[in-house]
């Protein structure tokens, strides 16, 4: 069973997938700043394109990843990352957290 943190916070995006990701939400949002899209619903397309993909990839984090079970991130990257109240937390944190509770 996959925790509601886990589905919220776990670092799942690395690699290849975090570079596509910021540079087709940077694309989508130059486009959009610069009238590329006429239409008002492609407007609203590119808009959530790129800010999708910019805040995945500032986050490392896609929600759809967990659901499906995929981790694009290297162990090295994910080790014990979990961001909880806007700061990063390892897991030698999250056992000294333990003991002092």
């Amino acid at each position: 069973m996959v925790s509601l943190k886990q589905i919220l916070l776990k670092e799942n995006v690395g690699g290849l997938d975090l570079v596509l990701r910021a540079f087709f939400g940077s694309l989508a949002l130059s486009a959009l700043a610069l009238g590329v899209a006429r239409n008002s619903k492609w407007k609203w397309v590119l808009a959530l394109i790129g800010l999708t993909g910019l805040v995945s990839s500032i986050t490392r984090h896609c929600t759809p990843y967990v659901l499906l079970g995929i981790n694009t991130a290297t162990p090295k990257e994910s080790k014990g990352k979990d961001y909880i109240q806007g700061h990063e937390t390892t897991r030698k944190d999250e056992m000294f957290q333990e003991t002092m509770f």
